[in-house]
């Protein structure tokens, strides 16, 4: 009896352990490439294979459980957000929602289903790490392809770029554009993770008593490759998640070593980005600026103008088409809010100005699912936070506050993007959940 007993157990473990692998490379895949996929036959892409290998895995262990699972507030959240969402489907529907933006509602929200997967493939802290490692991996590979695309096609063969940019559309990798100063603009589907991974290495540059070459490289890698996506909420992010990084590892280290460290990174970057400027003679660091700040770097310091352009670019004119667009489609929401505010007018609706695509999330969920939907959709979110802060630090446990971080970051900039309706956001809203509630579950040890 007892050789079967340890049979069934061994069995359920590779079972895990083969979820657990699956989800690993999935969390990978969805750092590299967001929404868009580098290889596909038909149909059938790396990552549908890796989320019914997880699936198929996870379900069976989950069910297992589910006697010591229905006690978890998080389920209870959980399943009254699936109930809800389920109801917002069929009311859209009914009031007759856009058939592509439903089916597209629907399937963002599947990905609601990592959560419990998570909760049961990865069971302790050393698991949570391995995810976490994967999908660093994933955002680090693909701030490497950022910064060689801008190598490649600003410095070397900017002749190549139209016909390289059809090819991205077409596995919806990004968007890669030609920008003024002879900039190119390259605005991943999944930067976000590159963001997250930002705090995570400049949490693990800290945590070394020298000053790591490796974290260096990882950190300026990933902030280099954001700074390409000249995008203003990105950067509105990243610089909010620094801040909240920097307050969290001053609490947790010398502040001699953070500060210093960080002025190091800072020099760095800034010679770095001025450097390739001159060297591929594009002018991305004066983008940037200029997309930002609508600042012409040249009129206040001696910025050298290494952009092509034969005609003076007039800053203002830059952001000025993009806000204007903006402004209607938001006001086109907050009118259709108003006549729902509660509970909403079902996943699918849509304005006029966006019959299509998405792009402010809490509009849109307030749109589409109320007050209510939006705040069930939340209440994880804060009970990671009070099961986050209810237990005092231990020793090494400083990336626990570090990833609820990057799911601050990931909650700030998807006011612009819809990266909470969708596998990008979702897995990192799954990752924070997990590694709360494995925080819950070592202190009632």
């Amino acid at each position: 009896m007892e050789s079967i007993l340890n049979t069934n157990t061994e069995i359920w473990e590779r079972l895990r352990k083969t979820g657990l692998t699956a989800l690993c490379l999935l969390l990978f895949d969805i750092a590299s490439t967001g929404a868009g996929h580098y290889l596909r036959v038909g149909p059938i892409s790396p990552r549908i294979l890796l989320v019914l290998a997880a699936l198929v895995c996870g379900l069976p262990l989950y069910l297992k459980d589910i006697r010591h699972q229905v006690r978890k507030p998080l389920f209870l959240l959980l399943a009254a957000l699936a109930a809800y969402l389920a109801v917002e489907a069929l009311r859209g529907r009914m009031n007759g929602a856009h058939p592509g933006v439903w089916a597209s509602d629907i399937m963002g929200f599947a990905w609601l289903g990592l959560i419990p997967l998570i909760q049961v493939l990865a069971a302790d802290k050393k698991d949570l790490r391995r995810l976490l490692n994967f999908g660093l991996a994933g955002a680090t590979f693909q701030a490497a392809v950022c910064v060689l695309f801008n190598i490649v096609f600003a410095g070397i063969a900017p002749g190549a770029l139209t016909d390289f940019v059809e090819w991205i559309w077409a596995i919806q990798w990004g968007t890669l554009l030609p920008v003024e100063y002879n900039a190119v603009r390259i605005f991943c589907r999944s930067s976000m993770y590159m963001t997250a991974a930002c705090l995570i290495f400049l949490g693990r540059q800290m945590k070394e008593e020298r000053f790591s070459l490796k974290y260096a490289v990882l950190f300026l890698l990933n902030f280099t490759a954001l700074f390409y996506t000249y995008t203003r909420s990105m950067y509105l992010t990243l610089f909010i998640g620094l801040l909240i990084a920097l307050i969290l590892l001053i609490r947790r280290f010398p502040v001699r070593r953070v500060v210093l460290r960080t002025l190091l990174l800072a020099g760095i970057f800034l010679i770095c980005m001025i450097g390739q400027d001159l060297i591929l003679k594009q002018g991305s660091f004066q983008y940037a600026m200029a997309r930002c700040f609508h600042v012409d770097l040249h009129a206040v310091i001696p910025y050298p103008h290494t952009w092509t352009e034969t005609e003076p670019v007039v800053m203002e004119e830059i952001t000025e088409n993009t806000n204007a667009t903006r402004a209607q489609t938001v006001r086109e929401l907050k009118e259709k809010i108003r006549t729902s505010p509660l509970i909403g007018h079902g996943l699918g609706a849509v304005v006029p100005s966006r019959d299509g695509p998405d792009e402010y999330f809490y509009h849109d969920m307030l749109m589409r699912c109320g007050a209510v939907g939006l705040l069930l959709y939340l209440a994880p979110a804060a009970l990671a936070f009070l099961q986050l802060i209810r237990k005092r630090k231990a020793p090494g446990e400083e990336e626990e506050p570090l990833i609820f971080a990057g799911l601050v970051c990931f909650l700030i900039a998807t006011y612009y993007n819809p990266w909470m309706n969708a596998a990008v956001g979702i897995s990192w809203y799954a990752l924070t959940l997990r590694c709360a509630e494995l925080r819950k579950e070592e202190s009632h040890e």
